[in-house]
């Protein structure tokens, strides 16, 4: 996978250099922060996007270690200021690879890396690192013959909270959710956040890949207890699709896309509950 192919799956803003500090290619997410795409990125100097001090400290020189700007302040789309946190490591090739992360109360530890694989609202696992632990949990399913599960995750009635209490209870909301999968997961399971309101869940060593049902419904009665909210509360549901592996497929790409069409079929029978993909044909 190339260092664009990295920074394209990041939910985080992201962007890559030559040698110069000019811009070879950026992610949606820095392109949706500073209301500029790939094509109107192209060969400006990321000076003139983050000041030249911030480039200049996050560029440094040829083989250097990540640099680090715990806070960065910088104009976004329509002038607003942001703080982010940033950091830069500079490749082999001689090209930066830079990653940006809004300060909004994630923990401030790990490297570039960490930043990579990691959404910066939740601490979730990314599309990226999701992926690759469930490589490893196809290849353990392979050795053992064993089952395992990829649960999708689309909340129900979050744009409703979003648009009527506001992006802040929005955000609030996904870091409560994200915190609540994560204590139904097993030690070696992944819960992780692909992007808006949508998680997915990855079981291992099932014995029957039925049992990911059982999670289903644990996720479900911890997704919809209430949420506080300066001093009310706010409530969401979820939809849930399931896909069993190898039963369904080995492939990560493959078991993602069938939990995510058995998503589709819970929320149009109804909403929080959830379809097994091989369920799907039964609702057609």
């Amino acid at each position: 996978m190339s260092t664009r192919d990295v920074l394209d799956l990041s939910f985080d803003p992201a962007c890559l250099t030559d040698s110069a500090g000019r811009l070879l290619h950026v992610n949606d997410a820095f392109g949706d922060l500073f209301g500029c795409g790939a094509s109107q990125a192209e060969g400006r100097s990321l000076a003139d996007v983050l000041g030249q001090a911030g480039a200049d400290q996050l560029l440094g020189g040829a083989g250097s270690g990540p640099r680090v700007l715990k806070r960065l302040v910088v104009n976004a789309a329509g002038g607003e200021p942001v703080v982010l946190e940033a950091r830069g490591m500079r490749l082999r090739s001689g090209e930066a690879a830079i990653f940006l992360r809004p300060r909004i109360g994630f923990a401030e530890t790990g490297d570039a890396e960490h930043m990579a694989l990691h959404d910066a609202l939740t601490g979730l696992p990314n599309r990226v690192l999701l992926l690759d632990r469930m490589r490893q949990t196809m290849a353990r399913v392979a050795r053992h013959n064993d089952f395992a599960a990829v649960i999708f995750i689309d909340l129900d009635g979050f744009k409703p909270v979003n648009d009527t209490y506001g992006h802040d209870c929005g955000d609030h909301v996904l870091r409560t959710v994200a915190a609540r999968l994560q204590e139904v997961v097993r030690g070696a399971d992944t819960a992780a956040r692909i992007g808006g309101d949508e998680f997915v869940m990855v079981l291992g060593e099932l014995r029957n890949g039925l049992h990911a049902g059982l999670t289903a419904n644990r996720i479900i009665k911890s997704v919809t207890q209430a949420i506080p909210w300066r001093g009310g509360s706010v409530f969401v549901s979820a939809s849930l699709g399931i896909a069993v592996a190898p039963t369904d497929s080995i492939v990560p790409e493959e078991l993602l896309n069938q939990a995510d069409e058995a998503m589709y079929v819970a929320k149009k029978s109804g909403k929080n509950g959830y379809c097994f993909a091989n369920e799907s044909s039964y609702f057609e």
